[in-house]
C-alpha cells in the first residue's frame, strides 16, 4: 500500500506540473560561481523537486527558456553540486533576470523584470538586518538568565522591541503590497493572532478560548484554495500540523474536518487534488487505532465514486479500492468475520460460537520472535484476569505444521482454544483480517463486535479494565505500537 501511495503522490505531482500556455525566460548570473549549469527546483509538500536546468550562455549568463509559464510558487536556484544559491517567487512574470555574486547571493542581488521579487528580496533583507540586531541580545539573555535577572530583563526588553518592529514591518508589507504574491506569501507564513480571552460568568478567563480561536482561525492567513502556496514550505506544513495536532485523532473528527475543508480546497483543481491526496495518505499511514475508517471514507467518496478519475492512475485507484474493501468489514464496530478452523484434535471450532464477554482473537506463528514475548504476557494476563472479566482466547496459528504448533502450545502452556489457520472451512484469514505479520490481536465483545485491534497485551489489559467500567462500552482510541513482528 505504501508503494500505491508513492505512485499516487508522483501522479499528483505530474498533474500539478502542468503549465500555462505562455513563454517564459529565466536568466541568472552568479559571479564567482564555478558551475557549468544551474538547477531550477521548487517546493511541494515537504520536499523539493527539480524542474529544469539553466545552461551557461553568453556573458556568463545561465539561461532557461521554455514555451510555457511555470506555475506560481517559491523556486530554488542551486549549483550543479546541489548547493543552494537563492530562492525566488514565481507569479506570471515572463522575463526575469537575477545577477549576484556567489559569496553572498541574497544581499547582492540585482533583479530585473520582477516586481514580485524586488519586494520579496526587500523583505528578506529587512529580516536579515533585524536578525543581526537581535542576536547579541539573545546571547546576553542566554548567558544571564537565572544568574543576573536585571541584565536578562534588559536583554529581553530589547528583544521584544526588535520583535515588535519586525511584526509591524510585516503588517505594513502585507498591506502595502496587497494583490501581489509576495504579500500573500508573507501573510501565509504568519500564525493567527489570538486576542485576550473573554471572562466566564465566574469572572475567570476562558481557558479554552485560545485553543478554540486558534483552531477556528488557523487557515485565515493561508487560503486553502491558493495553488501557488502549494509550492511553498507553508501549505503542507500547516495542513499536516492541523490534522495531527489541532484535530482530535478519531476517525469521526478527521472525517468531519475533511468534509469542512475539502470544499474550500476544491475551488482550485490543484489544491483539491492535493487535499484528497494528503487525507488519503494521512489516514492510511496513521498509527491511531480505528483511523482506517477514515481511510475507507476517503476511498469510497473520492476514488470508488469516480471523483478522482480525471487525474489518478487507474492501477493506483484499483489498489486503493481493493485495500478499502478489505478493511471495511474489519473496522471497529463491525462484526468480526466468522472463522471455522480445526483445533489440535482436528475438530472444527467456530469463533462465533464462543460464549464469553470478551474474546481475544490472536494470530501467531511458532517462528515469530515477538510472539515469544507477547504470548507469555498474554498467558499471565489470562491467569490473573481471564475469569474475572470472562475472557476467552481464540488463537490462530499460521504454521501448517501441526507438530510445531502443538510443541509450541505445550512449551508456552497455551491452555485456551488453539486452531490451525491453514486448516479452515472459512475464507483465508489473511484476507479476512488483513494479517500480514504476527502477532496480531483483535478484541471482540460478547456479540463478536470488534472493540479494538492490533493491540499489545499491555493495551488489552488497560482497555478491558476501562471498557468494563464504561456504561456505554465505548471504544478507546489508542496509538498502535507498530512492530517488525517477524
Amino acid at each position: 500500500m505504501r508503494n500505491v501511495l508513492f505512485i499516487l503522490a508522483v501522479s499528483l505531482f505530474s498533474v500539478l506540473s502542468e503549465v500555462n500556455a505562455q513563454g517564459f525566460q529565466l536568466k541568472v548570473k552568479i559571479k564567482g560561481a564555478n558551475d557549468d549549469f544551474l538547477y531550477l527546483a521548487h517546493y511541494f509538500a515537504d520536499k523539493q523537486y527539480m524542474d529544469d536546468t539553466l545552461r551557461k550562455g553568453k556573458g556568463e549568463w545561465f539561461v532557461l527558456e521554455v514555451d510555457s509559464m511555470l506555475t506560481g510558487g517559491l523556486y530554488i536556484i542551486a549549483g550543479e553540486k546541489k548547493n543552494r544559491y537563492f530562492e525566488f517567487l514565481m507569479n506570471n512574470e515572463p522575463r526575469i533576470s537575477f545577477e549576484t555574486i556567489a559569496d553572498d547571493p541574497v544581499n547582492n542581488m540585482q533583479i530585473k523584470g520582477s516586481s514580485e521579487n524586488l519586494a520579496f528580496f526587500r523583505y528578506i533583507h529587512y529580516l536579515g538586518k533585524k536578525q543581526k540586531e537581535i542576536e547579541p541580545y539573545q546571547k546576553i539573555f542566554k548567558r544571564t538568565e537565572g544568574l543576573y535577572p536585571d541584565s536578562a530583563s534588559l536583554a529581553k526588553a530589547w528583544m521584544q522591541k526588535i520583535n515588535d518592529e519586525v511584526m509591524s514591518y510585516i503588517k505594513e508589507f502585507i498591506e502595502s503590497h496587497e494583490g501581489m504574491f509576495a504579500a500573500d506569501f508573507v501573510k501565509a507564513s504568519q500564525e493567527p493572532e489570538i486576542p485576550d480571552p473573554p471572562l466566564l460568568p465566574n469572572g475567570r478567563p476562558d481557558s479554552l478560548f485560545a485553543y478554540k480561536y486558534y483552531k477556528a482561525h488557523y487557515f485565515d492567513n493561508l487560503p486553502l484554495n491558493d495553488a501557488r502556496l502549494l509550492r511553498t514550505p507553508f501549505y503542507h506544513q500547516r495542513v499536516n500540523t492541523y490534522f495531527t495536532k489541532m484535530v482530535l485523532q478519531h476517525p469521526d473528527s478527521i472525517i468531519a474536518e475533511a468534509k469542512r475543508l475539502i470544499p474550500i480546497a476544491s475551488q482550485s483543481a490543484d489544491t483539491y487534488r492535493y487535499m484528497i491526496w494528503f487525507l488519503t495518505n494521512f489516514t492510511e499511514r496513521s498509527e491511531i487505532m480505528g483511523m482506517d475508517a477514515a481511510f475507507v471514507y476517503m476511498v469510497e467518496n473520492y476514488y470508488a465514486s469516480g471523483e478522482m478519475d480525471y487525474w489518478i492512475n487507474n492501477t493506483v485507484k484499483e489498489n486503493l479500492i481493493k485495500k478499502a474493501k478489505k478493511l471495511k468489514p474489519i473496522l471497529i464496530g463491525q462484526t468480526a468475520p466468522e472463522l471455522i478452523m480445526l483445533d489440535t484434535f482436528m475438530q472444527p471450532i467456530s469463533l462465533h460460537q464462543l460464549k464469553a464477554r470478551y474474546t481475544i482473537l490472536l494470530f501467531w506463528d511458532p517462528t515469530c520472535g515477538h510472539c515469544k514475548k507477547e504470548i507469555p504476557m498474554l498467558k499471565d494476563f489470562m491467569t490473573r484476569k481471564g475469569k474475572q472479566y470472562d475472557i476467552e482466547v481464540f488463537a490462530v496459528c499460521s504454521d501448517t505444521n501441526m507438530r510445531e504448533m502443538k510443541n509450541y502450545i505445550r512449551q508456552y502452556d497455551m491452555d485456551w482454544i488453539n486452531v490451525n489457520g491453514p486448516r479452515a472451512y472459512t475464507a483465508n484469514y489473511h484476507d479476512l483480517y488483513d494479517i500480514y505479520s504476527t502477532p496480531i490481536i483483535y478484541l471482540l465483545d460478547e456479540k463478536k463486535t470488534i472493540l479494538a485491534k492490533r493491540l499489545t497485551v499491555e493495551q488489552i489489559e488497560s482497555f478491558i479494565e476501562h471498557h468494563s467500567r464504561s456504561e456505554s462500552g465505548g471504544v478507546l482510541q489508542m496509538k498502535q505500537e507498530y512492530r517488525n513482528n517477524k
